[in-house]
């Protein structure tokens, strides 16, 4: 059942990244099913030696700007993904409609079997919708087979191939003494990595000024590198808004506070640009957030264009294309910094592949900056020192819990490049 859209109000970056209106009517059903629906999720369904699992019902949940997947099998097994795109809400519900009829009646255990099938039935492929669809369906899957062996989903994937994984988290300030401020709030709970950008009036009208936002990015960098001093790595984000002639000044400009990378200097449409930004500086370089398969990350891989890959477990193709993703990466000396705004369940899946593969060096953890809290699915990873331990449930490791998200935190589908 779709749940019905509300009229008004917006969803915020916060909001969607706790993740609370996830529990919509349409989540659980509308005739309080939401106890049992908890505990299939929550329990170790192992199945019956020998048995062979069926889909029975594959449904998207659209919620505000989010978008999820629920996916049931004969033997009471649940499986959930995030297939999220804040800017393309409609397209990947539809998409998800679309591919529907190729998963009715399969078992979800063949899952290569399964992401090849919802890819390439299709006639036009690619693009966000696509990859954030198959991407719900594959993480969706992913947790119906942890949940069928009682093991945590990174058992799957290989094993931990580290123990706890580093993380990095967010500023956002109006002025560089803000983000100062909350850059010193980070490193005090333990954080040793940071994000930030300046620029926000200008995306809030999508505009942009090339030499202010460049000086704006410079005045942070030099006030949040003075108020955490050297032993933090920051991460100066662009989010793909300057051409390669500013990147460069901006690269240039930034060597004195020695930043640990640059994000997205540049607009994503023309990757080999990405090449004369590389020859110019020596602060590593990094991309991939708005790519959606290993077919989009070829050649700025193939061309080590950047130091850092990018991918997000939500958009590129979920669990299964991430590992190829970093496997092309792996050949290339490239690791992984891991794209994550979601909330616990895409946050989950971003957190098991980080484990498992090797060359994966950080990951996003959005729910570092405040006191993240979930009234309708948890919990979000441990941090201790900076890093994220395992979520060891099987499955995902995620648990439904029993309230309703507060019916004011749903809203239309909004545009927050966060």
């Amino acid at each position: 059942m779709k749940v019905q859209q509300p009229k008004s109000g917006v969803l915020t970056p916060t909001n969607r990244r706790r993740f609370l209106q996830m529990a919509g009517a349409g989540f659980l059903g509308l005739a309080g099913n939401l106890a049992a629906a908890v505990e299939t999720n929550q329990s170790a369904s192992v199945r019956p030696a020998g048995s062979r699992l069926k889909i029975t019902k594959v449904e998207p949940i659209l919620t505000g700007s989010d978008v999820f997947l629920k996916i049931e099998t004969d033997a009471g097994i649940v499986g959930y993904g995030d297939g999220t795109n804040q800017f393309l809400p409609y397209a990947v519900e539809g998409m998800l409609k679309d591919i529907t009829p190729y998963l009715v009646g399969e078992d979800p255990e063949r899952v290569e079997y399964l992401w090849q099938v919802c890819f390439r039935r299709r006639f036009q492929r690619g693009g966000p919708a696509t990859g954030a669809a198959v991407s719900a369906i594959d993480m969706a899957l992913w947790d119906i087979k942890g949940k069928a062996y009682g093991v945590p989903v990174y058992q799957l994937l290989g094993g931990l191939a580290r123990t706890k994984v580093r993380v990095y988290g967010h500023v956002t300030g109006k002025t560089a003494g803000e983000a100062a401020d909350q850059a010193r709030q980070r490193v005090a709970k333990g954080i040793t990595a940071i994000r930030f950008r300046a620029f926000h009036s200008y995306d809030a009208v999508d505009l942009h000024d090339h030499k202010l936002a460049v000086a704006q990015q410079i005045e942070y960098l030099a006030a949040i590198r003075q108020a955490v001093g050297d032993a933090v790595d920051l991460i100066l984000e662009c989010h793909g808004r300057y051409d390669p002639v500013w990147a460069i000044e901006l690269a240039r400009r930034a060597e004195p506070y020695h930043p640990f990378l640059i994000e997205d200097p540049l607009r994503p449409e023309n990757p080999q640009a990405m090449a004369q930004v590389r020859a110019a500086t020596r602060i590593p370089l990094a991309t991939g957030e708005r790519f959606h398969s290993k077919w989009e990350f070829r050649e700025t891989i193939a061309n080590g264009y950047v130091d850092y890959l990018r991918p997000d477990v939500c958009h590129c193709g979920g669990l299964t294309e991430i590992k190829k993703i970093a496997a092309m990466g792996e050949v290339h000396y490239q690791n992984l910094i891991l794209h994550n705004n979601a909330g616990p369940l895409g946050t989950a899946a971003t957190l098991h592949a980080a484990l498992a593969i090797p060359n994966v060096d950080l990951i996003e953890a959005p729910w570092v900056n405040s006191d993240a809290k979930t009234d309708v699915v948890g919990p979000y990873p441990t941090v201790i020192k900076g890093y994220a331990l395992p979520l060891e449930g099987p499955g995902l490791g995620f648990n439904l819990m029993s309230s309703w998200p507060d019916p004011a935190l749903s809203g239309n589908p909004a545009c927050n490049p966060a």
